[in-house]
């Protein structure tokens, strides 16, 4: 399943980096991340709302992003 998230509060590179390698040690496939947004790959049994803790938990703000 895809998702996108929109993230908040990253200011450079080394933020990006974190939140990426946050998230595949998290299980999740990271397609595409920049400072604003995340697009994620993650298996039917996962959640959402987990990945957007493990962005919380690195100092970050992210919420599932509208189309």
């Amino acid at each position: 399943m895809i998702v996108r998230l929109k993230l908040s509060g990253l200011k450079c590179k080394g933020c990006i980096a974190k939140v990426r390698k946050d998230l595949q040690e998290a299980g999740a496939i990271v397609s595409g991340i920049s400072l604003n947004e995340v697009e994620l790959e993650i298996s039917e049994g996962q959640k959402v709302e987990n990945f957007i803790e493990v962005i919380r938990k690195a100092g970050y703000n992210a919420e599932i992003a509208s189309n």
